[in-house]
């Protein structure tokens, strides 16, 4: 009897491995990616849209429209840094979305006049209008001087 034998085809192993990673592993690598971009647009357009009162435990307070072009290239740094500091609250930064109508009266309140406003919360007259990632620390962590 002649024994047969079994050759290994490398490139179809190679393939059914590139095929799994393409059915499996990509939709979920695009999944998180997309989540990771997006979550902090969803949260900018339907989060903070009735904001009570200033929270004093909070480090600083933004107040941002979720509109404006400069708003939207800070807020997702805000967004990840209070994700961050999620059991931390005095580390946390308050956001608010001036833009929407219950939370108007804080820019005629606190004479808000343009957005990004970061503000402390233990001194309103602590305030930055800045994107400066630099400069917002600065405030944050010693108030701006």
């Amino acid at each position: 009897m002649k024994q047969r034998i079994k050759r290994i085809d490398k490139n179809k192993s190679s393939k059914s491995l590139t095929k799994i990673i393409i059915i499996k592993v990509f939709p979920v690598i695009a999944f998180l990616v997309a989540g990771f971009l997006l979550v902090p647009y969803g949260s900018m357009y339907f989060q903070n849209n009735k904001v009570d009162k200033i929270q004093t435990k909070n480090e600083a307070v933004l107040f941002y429209n979720a509109n404006c072009s400069h708003c939207q290239k800070i807020y997702p740094k805000i967004f990840w840094h209070n994700v961050l500091n999620f059991n931390n609250e005095s580390k946390q930064i308050q956001t608010i979305n001036v833009q929407n109508t219950n939370n108007k009266h804080y820019v005629a309140d606190l004479a808000i006049q343009a957005t990004p406003t970061f503000m402390k919360t233990t001194n309103i007259n602590q305030r930055l209008v800045s994107t400066n990632s630099q400069q917002i620390k600065q405030l944050i962590q010693t108030g701006g001087h």
